[in-house]
């Protein structure tokens, strides 16, 4: 009897890890690769403003990378929240980006150091 209840409870469990997006997919929406491209340039943009770099040089380049990538603020958000929707697979992108961000860092406190050795 406990076997029985093991693989209906297995059973369940696996119809409700299966991933599918309660968002619907919108009319357009943004390639997987400009969207993980994009989406790590606005968060490295967010790390030059906590680093305290002026709101007219973030809002002149947070123009300018949706400008590169021919996107705007609107298909992006549509683009991110379909993403989200698709937990397993948003967390792999999410993974993909942070790495990339904290390469970035490490090179920010290399030339941090470089300067603080500066006479």
């Amino acid at each position: 009897m406990s076997k029985c209840w093991i693989l209906i409870i297995g059973f369940i469990l696996v119809l409700a890890c299966k991933e599918e997006s309660p968002v619907p997919k919108p009319e357009q929406l943004m390639n997987e690769q400009v969207y993980l491209d994009l989406f790590y340039e606005l968060e490295l943009l967010r790390i030059y403003q906590n680093r305290g770099i002026g709101s007219q040089t973030i809002d002149s380049l947070y123009d300018q990378i949706f400008e590169k990538y021919n996107a705007d603020t609107a298909l992006f958000r549509v683009t991110h929240e379909y993403f989200q929707a698709q937990i397993l697979k948003q967390q792999q992108r999410v993974d993909t980006v942070t790495a990339k961000l904290e390469q970035e860092i490490q090179m920010f406190n290399k030339l941090d150091s470089l300067e603080s050795q500066l006479p």
